[in-house]
């Protein structure tokens, strides 16, 4: 949907669930546009976020497909030394992005976030060596999730045991739980607060490594 306005420097995908373009909400007013050009990518000042367009199909096959799309978009950016890349996957967006972890992907995910993602059990929805730092984030009484995910019978339908995991109560908002970690204001700031504050720890630890 949209591209940076520079062809080198930090990049932060947005990856949609399944049946996302008939759900809407996805174009350049979608809040998480900002976030991906702000903190996530070092404040870039320029947009660097884009929409990785996949066909939303609710099958192995179509997030398999998206995953290989997920690599090449990655593998025409041209970063330079230092720069992040960050994924920012909504339902199972952040199952094709496991997916493309395991697919040799041309630059380290520096930040994984995934927003009410559905567990699914098997290899490709586990991260690869080339994911960074995982943040698994979900709403409580999240039906949609719940009835996404394979893994059920494991209770483990709202958590990843791969990643740091986020539990949010958005029973004060009018939004269904799947949509409102975005589309409610206040929760979004919610988690996203948690968010910058997790990264901002475990680069403080990084650094405190590196000086001894």
């Amino acid at each position: 949907m949209t591209s940076p306005a520079h062809p080198t420097g930090p990049l932060t995908i947005l990856i949609p669930g399944t049946k996302w373009e008939s759900s809407g909400g996805w174009g350049l007013d979608n809040p998480l546009y900002h976030y991906g050009n702000g903190a996530l990518s070092q404040n870039c000042g320029h947009p660097c976020t884009r929409l990785l367009q996949w066909s939303g199909g609710n099958n192995d096959r179509d997030r398999w497909h998206a995953a290989e799309m997920l690599r090449e978009m990655i593998a025409a950016h041209r970063f330079a030394a230092g720069d992040k890349l960050n994924i920012l996957a909504h339902s199972h967006g952040g199952n094709v992005a496991l997916a493309a972890s395991h697919r040799g992907v041309a630059h380290r995910i520096g930040n994984l976030i995934t927003l009410s993602k559905p567990t699914l059990v098997g290899r490709s929805y586990t991260p690869g060596n080339n994911v960074g730092n995982f943040f698994n984030i979900s709403a409580r009484r999240d039906r949609i999730q719940w009835a996404g995910s394979n893994a059920k019978l494991r209770g483990t339908w709202a958590t990843d045991k791969n990643a740091v995991n986020l539990q949010v109560d958005t029973s004060s908002s009018n939004l269904k739980p799947h949509g409102a970690l975005i589309w409610d204001d206040a929760i979004r700031e919610r988690w996203w607060t948690w968010l910058l504050d997790q990264i901002e720890r475990i680069e403080s630890s990084e650094d405190a490594v590196t000086r001894e």
